[in-house]
């Protein structure tokens, strides 16, 4: 029988507040009897949100203040999933990395500059999330990867509508 403790349930850090104790005792429950291959999954995504938190600083000055309010909610969003993400590779006893995924930083002038970078950002975290589902080998680990999908498209819905682009033009998520 896995136990979860007080103490590996706050390794979860911001997770806690934002998704709840039952769902992150699920969360840690499912990453002790992960397959290393789901680990690996984890720590891209820790490295994927990393990529995003970052996305969202190297942009935050060209944002107005409206809009520098909703990129902080969409970087408390990425800090919760990286958090849980995080507490999840502790659970199992492994180290989580500390990498940032690779995202190439085009020049950004000003505001759309800003929210195009990161909408491809965003389409970018919804596109892996996506695929690595199917890959997991634990289902609770899934559902945990398609409930961040969820806020992912949030994001990327948001960013769109902000930029009057039509995002997912076939109607699908790829």
């Amino acid at each position: 029988m896995l136990i979860t403790s007080r103490a590996r349930l706050l390794a979860f850090g911001s997770a806690v507040g934002v998704f709840g104790v039952p769902l992150l005792t699920r969360f840690a429950v499912a990453a002790q009897a992960a397959d290393p291959a789901d680990l690996d999954t984890l720590n891209s995504a820790i490295a994927l949100e990393r990529a995003g938190i970052k996305a969202y600083a190297d942009a935050a000055h060209l944002l107005s203040p409206p809009v520098a309010a909703l990129a902080a909610r969409f970087v408390a969003d990425h800090t919760a999933h990286r958090d849980a993400l995080i507490g999840a590779v502790r659970a199992a006893g492994a180290q989580p990395t500390d990498g940032i995924a690779p995202i190439a930083t085009p020049p950004l002038a000003n505001e759309h500059d800003a929210l195009a970078f990161a909408l491809v950002v965003e389409e970018k975290a919804a596109s892996t999330y996506l695929s690595v589902i199917p890959d997991l080998k634990n289902r609770d680990l899934a559902g945990v990867a398609a409930s961040i999908l969820g806020v992912e498209t949030t994001h990327v819905s948001t960013l769109a509508a902000a930029l009057g682009t039509r995002v997912y033009a076939t109607g699908f998520v790829a």
